[in-house]
């Protein structure tokens, strides 16, 4: 086993989340690299270093005509397999290591340049057939590691208490879980508590949940959660997802999708859906931030089914 899961498929964008033209800095796995895409949409990803004297590409530019980034201290340009000119001569031989990139439509995924061990899942092009993009929530880093992310992305438990105040959980069944392998589906019942019109004014998303929500969650180990939630204004879809950066941190953003359009409402239902994606992602952050260090649970708690699931194959991992 190894934290980093070699060999695991990440899905460390969509292409909303970069700007044309303007390197963007992630780390995955123990390393760095830098991102960007061109006019055409086009994605390209490069080691961060500098082949010359170790400058960070991140904190270059990017020239269009060329496509390639230019080095913040000598202005080297490299193309998106890392070769540059010196002297007037076009090195043919890559001297920044590229970073291997699968598209899948508008969602970037890479083994972090790992043999595959597992398949890249197909869910988000299912969820496109059937539900419209509205936007990203969160892409922030968390000082805990991957296993801590991954374990409460599917701890059905914690949303009575590290959501109370959002969505009022008093309650949280299990209805179904099934185990596919490197996937599993969850169905699930959520039982609400009655809200303050004070609670409303503050949250009007409070409006479009019934007291009992029924949900799905389908999971695909390890990086991404499918979290349908049923509401009179349509299914919403939430996507979580976790990548690796270090050993201590995790980096997480959520992609939402409603089932309906609502017109011209959706310059006010779009804000409400992805500001209450910003907030779970900060409440789940502050919780598994502040855990102390891993140890043998004293405890059993129901619907653990999805929680025992994921920490097998994570601890199971290998190189085989």
């Amino acid at each position: 086993m190894s934290w980093n899961l070699p060999g695991a498929p990440w899905l460390i964008a969509h292409k909303s989340m970069l700007s044309v033209n303007k390197p963007k800095l992630f780390t995955i796995c123990g390393e760095d690299y830098v991102l960007w895409k061109n006019e055409k949409g086009e994605i390209s990803a490069l080691e961060n270093i500098c082949p010359h004297l170790g400058a960070k590409l991140s904190n270059g530019w990017i020239c269009p005509n060329s496509n390639t980034i230019a080095c913040p201290y000598h202005a080297l340009e490299f193309d998106s397999q890392g070769r540059t000119i010196v002297a007037n001569e076009k090195i043919s031989k890559p001297l920044a290591k590229p970073l291997e990139l699968f598209l899948q439509g508008d969602f970037i995924w890479t083994y972090a340049n790992k043999e595959a061990k597992i398949p890249i899942p197909t869910i988000l092009e299912e969820v496109l057939n059937q539900y419209r993009f509205v936007g990203v929530a969160g892409d922030i880093s968390i000082k805990a590691p991957f296993l801590y992310a991954l374990e409460i992305n599917h701890d059905y438990n914690h949303a009575k208490a590290t959501h109370r105040d959002l969505f009022k959980f008093k309650d949280i069944k299990i209805d179904k879980f099934r185990d596919d392998g490197y996937s599993s589906v969850v169905d699930l019942s959520q039982i609400r508590e009655d809200n303050t019109l004070a609670e409303y004014i503050k949250n009007p998303l409070l409006l479009t949940y019934p007291k009992r929500v029924k949900a799905m969650s389908k999971n695909y180990f390890p990086s991404l959660v499918a979290f349908y939630s049923e509401s009179p204004l349509g299914t919403v879809c939430d996507v979580f997802v976790i990548y690796p950066e270090t050993e201590t941190t995790t980096r997480t953003f959520m992609l939402v999708f409603a089932e309906r359009s609502l017109g011209v409402l959706n310059w006010i239902i779009n804000p409400l859906l992805l500001s209450a994606a910003n907030e779970i992602i900060k409440q789940d952050a502050a919780v598994v931030e502040n855990l102390y260090p891993r140890f043998q649970p004293k405890i059993r708690l129901e619907n653990e089914e999805p929680w025992n699931w994921v920490r097998e194959l994570y601890l199971n991992w290998s190189f085989e």
